[in-house]
């Protein structure tokens, strides 16, 4: 019986989610066929694999509308890691957030004057035109 279990994200870039694997300190693999590992020695297929240091990995699989689910047996993950499923994706969403206002910010031709990181965790960004 398998655990993985999907949770849809609106992650659709997949060279800002693997920047932003690489941002929160991640070691990935990424292929057309990457074998995500779970319980039992299941697997599932992704094109991106996030190795946890356990046997279970966690995996992303492009879905139809060009999105990604986060693909994981989390059970295995939670029990013999320190990785939780809940903060996990709220930093990846986060930092995935923030890579793509600075992109869309620098392809409008926009300078970012100044980044911050509020106590509350939000990051704020100054930007101007440029001269």
């Amino acid at each position: 019986m398998s655990h993985f279990s999907q949770v849809q994200t609106v992650i659709r870039d997949q060279a800002l989610l693997e920047e932003s694997l690489r941002q929160l300190q991640f070691d990935f693999l990424s292929s057309e066929n990457a074998t995500i590992h779970g319980y039992q020695n299941n697997t599932e297929s992704g094109v991106v694999v996030v190795g946890t240091g356990s046997r279970y990995d966690i995996g992303f699989q492009r879905q139809g509308d060009g999105s990604f689910a986060v693909c994981a047996d989390w059970w295995g993950i939670e029990f013999n890691t320190p990785i939780r499923q809940e903060t996990f994706l709220q930093a990846l969403n986060r930092t995935y957030a923030h890579l793509m206002v600075k992109r869309q910010v620098l392809e409008q031709g926009l300078i970012i004057e100044q980044e911050k990181i509020l106590p509350n965790g939000e990051i704020e960004l100054v930007v101007c035109e440029r001269y």
